[in-house]
């Protein structure tokens, strides 16, 4: 949102010129563009930390984990669920803590279940978490059902999702799993299984795709789930490729090709970014790069489409990285192609600009969050740099992680090691902060002006909200605002954050046909905004 400058050129220059200083924490904030309000989640990849700011780069709130910073044991894997805790995890351990840090559940991979985990995981409305778990094969099993005799190494690795149910406090059980194993097709050699055509079963992974990726083929790294379609979204990085499965299956019906909501089993449902793989196109119909991050997007202007960041840009460039808007073209999550090919032909939309005078290339890792307000979160892990993005391609908010290794930079240092894995902004209507405390300690670092700035905008701001009155609240219909100036705008919000009314030029709004709960509601005057929870009785 646009805020209101009590000095509005001497702070512009004040801000301008300290973005260009300052090397650790918020480092730009373009005053006079929107950010989308809410709070960021992190952790560095090498530091047991685990932090959410705010717009001003202040930490409202800290958890750690207990697992130390050897590589494959730091917490790189941290979701804030709808309930205030948080979800964390590394290749070895999974957790979920509440917002004070106390730790509710917990597993080692290895010791319940004789696996590790790898890149990401993914917690369900039911409570139970998705994780990706390497499936490896001798070359003679992957012979026996048709990989060419003349590969070259003894072991090729696929992949497996396993359905996590956690018991009690420090247990759990395996509730379902799909195996690529499963849904292999080749045309090597007809008296073995899986033979038929690669490009007539789209539906099914060429067993002798070779992208020069050796033993690990596949290398997923993100796992996703739509609750609405009962799908899983997986990218597969070394297929520069995502798709789509069935979630709705059991165990058995995922091993096969029938049943489920779709009936379909577990084969794919949907696949993009490289139909080479299915061999149904060349090089120019590449469109991801060694990508990650798929996942849908959940609010906004482009719900219901999906989101990525192309390692490689476009998908063949190898000096610039690229984030994309896809839109599936699907039908209640039933997929169509094209002359052999899913669609859709194209991206919606795309960004592969600079970032504060450096292009965005990351080679591995990253990822991308479109936001309600259609601005994009982009997290490059190389660089430690979270920055934000409008949808006319425009920087307007960069924060740099000052931290690693259980320590801190200091400001005007260079930071190294601060990548982190994931980071996610979550709206201030989110369910998780109802009826929670911000534990504000301030920024990581030790100075930013940047921040300062930020926060003296932010308490002109609230200053300037200081005589609205809400009442009555709770109310059954007809909710009063009494302000010194006429309301332009009134958005209410349901508390998972879906707009479900909206007005201008009032100070009135009538919710009588709104069902009994919470709400917030979101007032805007002279381009200022303030939310206020609201019970509608």
């Amino acid at each position: 949102m646009k805020k209101i400058l009590l000095f509005i050129s001497f702070t512009l220059l004040v801000v301008k010129t300290s973005a260009s200083q300052e090397t650790v924490g918020l480092v730009f904030d373009d005053v006079n563009e929107e950010k989308s309000p809410g709070y960021t989640l992190f952790t560095s990849l090498n530091d047991n930390r685990i932090f959410l700011i705010n717009n001003c780069g202040e930490v409202v709130n800290q958890w750690t984990s207990e697992w130390g910073n050897a590589p494959n044991q730091t917490s790189r894997m941290v979701y804030l669920l709808e309930n205030g805790n948080l979800l964390l995890g590394s290749g070895f351990d999974v957790q979920i803590k509440d917002w004070n840090n106390n730790v509710l559940w917990g597993i080692n991979y290895q010791d319940e279940f004789g696996f590790r985990i790898h890149h990401d995981i993914e917690i369900l409305p039911n409570g139970n978490i998705l994780v990706l778990v390497r499936d490896p094969y001798t070359a003679d099993e992957m012979f026996a059902v048709g990989l060419d005799t003349a590969y070259p190494e003894d072991a090729l690795v696929l992949e497996r999702i396993v359905e996590i149910q956690p018991v009690g406090t420090d247990s759990a059980n395996i509730v379902w799993e799909w195996k690529l194993f499963d849904h292999l097709v080749q045309e090597f050699d007809s008296s073995k299984p899986n033979f038929g055509s690669v490009a007539g079963n789209p539906q099914l992974l060429d067993v002798n795709y070779d992208a020069g990726h050796g033993s690990n083929p596949i290398h997923a790294n993100a796992v996703e789930y739509n609750a609405e379609l009962d799908q899983i979204a997986v990218s597969a990085r070394h297929l520069s490729e995502v798709f789509v499965i069935d979630h709705s299956t059991t165990t058995a019906q995922a091993a096969g090709h029938t049943g489920g909501i779709y009936g379909k089993g577990g084969d794919f449902l949907w696949r993009w970014g490289n139909p080479q793989v299915y061999d149904q196109g060349t090089g120019s119909d590449i469109k991801l790069g060694e990508q990650h991050d798929i996942k849908w997007i959940e609010d906004g202007p482009h719900a219901g489409k999906m989101s990525v960041f192309s390692n490689n840009g476009y998908g063949t460039n190898l000096t610039a990285s690229s984030i994309h808007i896809i839109d599936q073209n699907d039908t209640n999550g039933v997929y169509s192609l094209s002359s052999g090919k899913f669609l859709p032909t194209d991206y919606v939309w795309s960004y592969d600009g600079t970032i504060l005078g450096e292009v965005m290339f990351e080679g591995s890792r990253s990822g991308v969050q479109i936001m309600s307000n259609g601005n994009a979160l982009i997290n490059e892990t190389g660089k430690g740099r979270i920055s934000e993005v409008n949808s006319a391609g425009e920087v307007v908010w960069v924060y740099i992680i000052p931290t690693a290794e259980h320590s801190t930079f200091n400001q005007f240092e260079t930071p190294l090691g601060t990548g982190s894995f994931r980071a996610h902004r979550y709206p201030e209507t989110y369910p998780a902060f109802d009826g929670v405390t911000f534990n504000n300690t301030g920024i990581i670092e030790d100075v930013n002006s940047v921040s300062d700035n930020c926060a003296n905008l932010l308490s002109v701001e609230e200053t300037f909200f200081s005589d609205l009155r809400v009442y009555p609240n709770p109310t059954k219909n007809i909710l009063n605002f009494g302000f010194n100036k006429n309301l332009d705008h009134v958005e209410v919000y349901s508390i998972t954050g879906k707009m479900v009314m909206s007005i201008t030029d009032s100070n009135t709004i009538d919710l009588r046909n709104l069902s009994r709960g919470m709400y917030m509601v979101k007032v805007t005057v002279d381009n200022n905004s303030e939310f206020i929870k609201v019970v509608k009785n």
